[in-house]
C-alpha cells in the first residue's frame, strides 16, 4: 500500500512532537499536531477540557477535529488517547502511514512533567493507562519503533527507512 501521510502515536511523552517536526522537514512535509487543533478550535488547555466537561467529551471533540483532516504529505502527531476512537483511526490510516512510537514505561515516568493531565479516567493509574492502550497501539501501527535509549535522528532515520517504500510520490 502506499501512503500520503505519516501518523504518530504513542503514550503521552513518547516523542510523537518531537519527533514529528523534524521528520516533517527531513521528509519536506508539512506537520500537524491534532491536540494543537484542538486547542486551537476551544480556546482551552486539553487538560482542562477532561477536567471540566469529562472524559467522553475530550474524546468526541477529538474525533470531530480528527475526522475535518484533508490532508496529503504531512507528518501528524496525534494525542496519545487516539487510538480509542476507531472511526478517527480509520480515517488517519486510509492515508497514513501509522507508526508507534513505542517507549517503555519507566522510561516516560522519567520524563512526565508533574501535574500533567492525560485523557484518562480518574481512579486509572498511568501504568493501568499504559497497559490498557499498548493492544491499541500495536492493532492500529503499520511501524513500531522501539524508542528506547535512542536519540531524535535516529528515530527519524528508521522511520524514514520504513516508510520511503511505501510513500506515494506527491504528483499521484
Amino acid at each position: 500500500m502506499e501512503y500520503r501521510n505519516i501518523i504518530l502515536i504513542g503514550m503521552p511523552s513518547s516523542g510523537k512532537s518531537t519527533i514529528g517536526k523534524p521528520l516533517s522537514k527531513a521528509l519536506e512535509m508539512h506537520f500537524i499536531d491534532t491536540d494543537g487543533l484542538i486547542f486551537d478550535r476551544e480556546k482551552r488547555q486539553l487538560k482542562d477540557i477532561v477536567n471540566e466537561d469529562g472524559l467522553e467529551k475530550f474524546l468526541e471533540i477529538q474525533e470531530n477535529v480528527i475526522l475535518e483532516i484533508s490532508a496529503d504529505n504531512h507528518v501528524i502527531s496525534t494525542g496519545g488517547s487516539v487510538i480509542y476512537n476507531k472511526k478517527a483511526m480509520e480515517h488517519l490510516k486510509k492515508d497514513g502511514f501509522v507508526v508507534f512510537l513505542d517507549v517503555k514505561l519507566d522510561e516516560i515516568n522519567n520524563r512526565l512533567e508533574g501535574g500533567r493531565r492525560f485523557a484518562r479516567n480518574k481512579n486509572q493509574s498511568f501504568e493501568d493507562l499504559y497497559k490498557e492502550r499498548l493492544p491499541l497501539y500495536l492493532k492500529y501501527a503499520d511501524s513500531k519503533i522501539d524508542c528506547t535509549n535512542k536519540n531524535v535522528d535516529s528515530i527519524i532515520k528508521e522511520i524514514i527507512t520504513q516508510y520511503i517504500p511505501h510513500r506515494k510520490s506527491k504528483s499521484e
